[in-house]
């Protein structure tokens, strides 16, 4: 009996570090950090948006970071700072005025892109950006008001 049980004890002990290890087939993370700028001035607040680019031979998760007051971004896919995949990616770009709520405004009243529409989406931004391993990946995305 006492045989029996540690067997289970030992087989449950495995089965726990297993789960917890997650999924193994999860692609490479390299961290990510960078600045954004609107006429070489720093963008104040917004996100930015890595879409892993299939045409280049990268699939997987976006990776998402928030655009800090200084125009600093750094990016994460699963867990805060752990960066993007290994590879190339389509870029998208957002940054909305911030407003005050009020109750006599619509309420389905889009804000205002405070950056041209065509930065926010990865597919007409232009912008793109290749994540190596093991190196230092910053980037700088200076967006232009007009072509």
């Amino acid at each position: 009996m006492q045989k029996k049980s540690k067997r289970f004890s030992l087989l449950f002990c495995l089965l726990i570090t297993a789960c917890a290890q997650g999924p193994t087939d999860t692609p490479p993370l390299a961290r990510v950090k960078g600045k954004v700028t609107l006429d070489g001035q720093p963008l104040t607040s917004g996100s930015v948006q890595f879409t892993p680019d299939k045409n280049r031979g990268t699939t997987g998760r976006m990776a998402l970071g928030n655009i800090n007051e200084d125009g600093t971004f750094e990016l994460m896919t699963i867990r805060a700072g752990d960066g993007a995949q290994v590879g190339y990616h389509l870029v998208a770009i957002e940054s909305y005025e911030s407003t005050a709520f009020d109750p006599n405004q619509p309420v389905n009243q889009a804000p205002k892109s405070l950056i041209p529409k065509r930065y926010t989406d990865p597919k007409t931004s232009e912008l793109t950006a290749e994540v190596k391993s093991g190196e230092d990946n910053f980037f700088t995305f200076d967006l232009k008001s007009k072509p």
